[in-house]
């Protein structure tokens, strides 16, 4: 009896699934300008400072260095301007890529 719920269930899932949908993208920008790290880029959203602001840490590939735009603004309305490189013991981190 299990099986026959569970697979009941199962076909009506399917049935009623859809293919995601996407959205046009759309740019994220740091002082008026898009921000571009090239290809492969890991962004991360994230409250990094811990102001309240969710900031944005950006993994960049070619460089392996990683980027923190702090939100100067609200959650709804997020303002970056600039970015400094993430450092543990005033040495900046770099991960390898490739």
């Amino acid at each position: 009896m299990r099986i026959v719920t569970l697979a009941c269930v199962l076909l009506a899932g399917l049935a009623f699934s859809q293919a995601p949908g996407y959205g046009s993208f759309m740019y994220v920008y740091d002082g008026g300008s898009p921000i571009d790290v090239g290809y492969y880029g890991a962004p991360c959203v994230a409250d990094w400072n811990g102001d309240g602001a969710k900031d944005l840490v950006l993994g960049i590939f070619t460089s392996g260095n990683i980027r923190f735009y702090a939100n100067e603004n609200t959650n709804d309305s997020p303002v970056l301007s600039g970015y400094s490189n993430l450092q543990a013991d005033g040495t900046t981190i770099t991960l390898p890529s490739g």
